[in-house]
C-alpha cells in the first residue's frame, strides 16, 4: 500500500510518489544553485581582488622637458619591472615651482604597449604651456591603464 497524505484544503488523497519525484531530480537543483554560481564567482574572484597594480608594475624615470615649435614636450623613460604586458597608459603631470606651489597639471595618454621587465621610451606633447614651463619642476605619475 502506497502511503498518502490528505490536503488540507480540499481533504483529498495526495499520493507521496510525487514528493519521490522531487528528490529524484534535485541533483539539478543543486547544479543549477552551487556549482554555476561558483563558476561565475570564481573568475570574477580573481578579476577584483588580483587585478595587478600599475604604480607597483611601473615606474617613470629619466624624465626631461624641451619646448620646440610644436608645444612643450616631456621624454622619460617607463620602465616594467613585473610579467604582466601594459597597454593605454594614462599619464598625470603636475607642475610645481621653486618654492613648490602647485601651478599647473596636465594628463596625456601613451599609446604603446609595453611588454614584461622592459624599458619603453615616451614623448608627451602637452599644448597650452608657454616657455615659462621650462622654470617648472615636472612630476609625474602614472593613473591608469590596462593590462592584456
Amino acid at each position: 500500500m502506497k502511503p498518502k497524505l490528505t490536503c488540507p484544503h480540499c481533504d483529498k488523497d495526495i499520493s507521496v510518489i510525487a514528493n519521490r519525484i522531487e528528490i529524484k531530480h534535485s541533483w539539478k537543483y543543486a547544479f543549477l544553485f552551487l556549482v554555476l554560481p561558483l563558476l561565475f564567482f570564481i573568475p570574477t574572484y580573481k578579476v577584483v581582488y588580483f587585478k595587478p597594480v600599475i604604480t607597483e608594475d611601473l615606474s617613470i624615470v629619466d624624465v626631461s622637458t624641451s619646448l620646440n615649435r610644436w608645444g612643450f614636450e616631456l621624454h622619460g623613460v617607463v620602465v616594467n619591472k613585473s610579467d604582466n604586458v601594459w597597454k593605454s597608459l594614462m599619464m598625470e603631470a603636475e607642475f610645481f615651482d621653486k618654492d613648490g606651489n602647485f601651478v599647473d597639471e596636465a594628463k596625456a595618454s601613451i599609446l604603446t604597449t609595453i611588454n614584461e621587465h622592459s624599458r619603453e621610451h615616451f614623448k608627451v606633447r602637452l599644448n597650452g604651456l608657454g616657455k615659462e614651463a621650462l622654470t617648472l619642476e615636472p612630476r609625474l605619475k602614472l593613473s591608469g591603464g590596462r593590462v592584456e
